[in-house]
């Protein structure tokens, strides 16, 4: 099948880069993204577990009461600041006359009613305020490329996966180079770090247990054929990688060395990937039903015309295409020719010896 031509049935597509493929084309690579159920999570409330250390200071409206003596003095106000209570493994703590409390679970607010409660028969209109003095719960890990792997406690006020980065000194490589993976709830979903930034509901608010992996995934391309590089005196090397967001089929030209200039056949560079059926319907290709999706598809950039110059800089790449130049007929000739000679060269010589 072919782009113009219903008619023809190939094993592949075969599209011809032109104006009228560009109007139809969205070549960029269409980046993975976290699932909408996750991006609706709005930053929980960090609640006290095991472990974590708690401040609890109760007031009175006045001395005299439960805890405030009558002969209050100097003090600085009708308050008693208690010693910290860290939470134990049965998620319990312990304050006077109000007895053991539950807060593994709870919010330090929900806490706070519950000794005020336990304490209003008892204390002068008490009033709690409870407060975390080490907070182990809610931890966060992020590891992999990152600037130093941590695993942290998140901020009462909430924690995003930048934060968290931040926090970790940072990936270590470029954003379009980095991916983004979080483990949640037994699933695993990776974004590349440049859709993160640039995208704030991909920034997703971070709940307890979250592991966050960073790592270096560059994207590339392939290069064969008649190409420029093959012609360098450095170390060959076929795999570009894209070396920055996004590249145009000109830029991955220019990266490759352009076309060699006594073997290259400028109307035959080729580019060859994977194209949806969608997208090749839309192309106006006749596409059977017996190719599987996704379908081979091979474009064609005739680069002897000055416009096609144009098409190849709004031509976008994808990871792993595979462009190739064609060798000029010429060159064809010449291999045959260089074959020849040292024949034709030896029978000359032969006969220059008989005779």
């Amino acid at each position: 099948m072919r782009n113009g031509d219903p008619r023809a049935t190939l094993g592949y597509a075969l599209v011809h880069i032109d104006a009228v493929t560009l109007a139809q084309l969205d070549s960029r690579d269409h980046p993975a993204r976290f699932m909408a159920a996750d991006t609706e999570i709005t930053a929980p409330a960090i609640r006290v577990g095991a472990g974590d250390v708690l401040s609890i200071t109760i007031f009175e409206t006045g001395s005299g009461g439960l805890f405030i003596p009558s002969d209050a003095g100097s003090r600085p106000g009708n308050y008693v600041q208690l010693p910290p209570q860290q939470v134990g493994q049965d998620g319990l703590i312990s304050v006077p006359w109000a007895g053991d409390i539950q807060a593994a679970g709870e919010t330090p607010l929900q806490i706070q009613q519950t000794i005020r409660s336990r304490l209003a028969q008892r204390a002068l209109e008490p009033e709690v305020i409870v407060s975390f003095v080490e907070h182990h719960a809610s931890q966060v890990s992020v590891l992999g490329e990152v600037g130093a792997a941590t695993r942290f406690s998140m901020d009462t006020s909430g924690e995003t996966i930048l934060s968290a980065l931040a926090r970790a000194g940072g990936p270590r490589y470029p954003a379009y180079e980095s991916r983004v993976t979080l483990q949640r709830n037994g699933r695993a979903q990776t974004v590349l770090l440049s859709d993160i930034a640039e995208n704030p509901a991909q920034n997703l608010k971070l709940i307890s247990g979250d592991t966050i992996y960073v790592s270096h995934e560059p994207r590339y391309f392939l290069g064969v054929g008649a190409i420029g590089q093959s012609t360098t005196l450095s170390q060959l090397d076929r795999r570009f990688p894209f070396g920055d967001e996004d590249i145009t089929l000109a830029d991955a030209l220019a990266k490759a060395g352009g076309l060699e200039d006594d073997r290259a056949n400028a109307r035959a560079v080729f580019l060859y990937r994977y194209e949806s059926r969608k997208t090749l319907l839309r192309l106006g290709l006749n596409v059977p039903q017996q190719l599987h999706e996704p379908v081979p598809t091979i474009y064609v950039l005739d680069m002897s015309s000055a416009a096609s110059f144009f098409y190849a800089n709004q031509f976008w790449m994808r990871a792993n295409d595979v462009l190739f130049v064609a060798n000029s007929p010429e060159t064809q000739i010449a291999k045959f020719l260089s074959l020849l000679l040292p024949f034709a060269e030896s029978a000359s010589a032969s006969r220059s010896a008989f005779q």
